[in-house]
């Protein structure tokens, strides 16, 4: 066998790169923007629940992932709810989901659910929470698979249209136009798109991913359970799991009064990856039912977006 080191320069494609060396000076503005916005606190924090000084930045691709039921989809929109309202942010944002695992009406009820903090509400509060809203949240009403440069455009739009968040929801959804065995250098490639318009646009934006099914659900998963590439977190800023504590479920199934399970948290949220923060917080999880959101505590209130004490809901708030 012989070894041949052969000279590759004439099958090397000519790559102009003095266009693309600059001094510091040629990003003044951006990274002087960038530290005033560290050092204001500016960005979103995690509502309802635990406190924490994380902080996710705008310009920023943020994956949650979970094993399917424990709550991912459910979370991310109640944390951008409480978003579009101003609150845990420095300014009200503007949001966009795409959520074609369910439908539209299914997802806005479970906003009104969110919003009000009530499991059932009637006709007349879900149409207060659906005007409340207007401005504030909006959906892209495709409810089929997307291809991958689609969401890219979405993403242009979005940030050309005064939108603040994108939510794609979920990953798995998304038309990546390759067959099973390149699904992963697909997955990749859409992750680094995805991150290169969020620092483009300047736009948050939420990537919904699934878990690997393990052999045992009881066990807080960690980044490399991530179904799909291993480079969907290694790319991405920030990397959150959501896990739920199956085993609390069983144990209070057999004995409903068990205190010393009761005294447990229903899961967790788990900062897996911050680029840019030492913080990397697990913040227990209470899940409220019904409402399908978080709350911060076992005896904690459910949270409201909207209060029910609002005169406009005081007639058939709750059936």
């Amino acid at each position: 066998m012989q070894l041949i080191t052969p000279d590759l320069d004439d099958f090397m494609e000519p790559t102009d790169v003095s266009g693309h060396v600059f001094s510091p000076n040629n990003f003044r503005n951006e990274t002087l923007e960038w530290i005033k916005n560290r050092n204001n606190k500016s960005g979103c924090r995690i509502p309802c629940l635990m406190e924490t000084d994380l902080r996710i930045l705008p310009g920023t691709l943020a994956v949650w992932a979970g094993v399917n039921g424990h709550g991912k989809s459910a979370l991310v929109q109640q944390f951008c709810l409480w978003w579009a309202d101003g609150k845990y942010t420095d300014k009200k944002e503007k949001v966009l989901f795409w959520s074609p695992e369910m439908a539209v009406h299914v997802q806005i009820e479970r906003m009104v659910k969110q919003a009000l903090g009530v499991g059932e509400p009637t006709a007349k509060a879900a149409s207060y929470v659906m005007d409340y809203l207007e401005g504030k949240v909006y959906i892209y009403g495709k409810e089929e698979h997307v291809r991958a440069n689609e969401i890219i455009a979405l993403s242009r739009w979005a940030s050309a249209n005064d939108f603040t968040h994108l939510v794609i929801d979920s990953l798995m959804m998304v038309d990546l136009q390759t067959d099973q065995a390149n699904l992963n250098l697909g997955q990749k490639n859409f992750v680094r798109m995805l991150k290169e318009a969020a620092r483009t646009t300047g736009l948050h934006i939420h990537l919904v991913a699934h878990m690997r099914k393990g052999e045992n659900e009881h066990k807080m998963p960690d980044k490399m359970d991530i179904k799909g590439s291993g480079e969907i977190s290694d790319l991405a800023d920030y990397a959150f799991t959501i896990w739920k504590r199956l085993k609390k479920q069983e144990k209070l199934r057999d004995n409903p009064d068990d205190e010393e399970w009761l005294r447990k948290s229903d899961g967790a949220l788990n900062c897996i990856k911050n680029r840019y923060d030492p913080e990397h917080p697990s913040i227990p999880l209470w899940f409220s039912g019904k409402p399908f959101s978080f709350k911060q505590g076992r005896r904690a209130p459910v949270p409201q977006l909207i209060e029910p004490s609002s005169k406009e809901l005081e007639s058939g708030y709750i059936p």
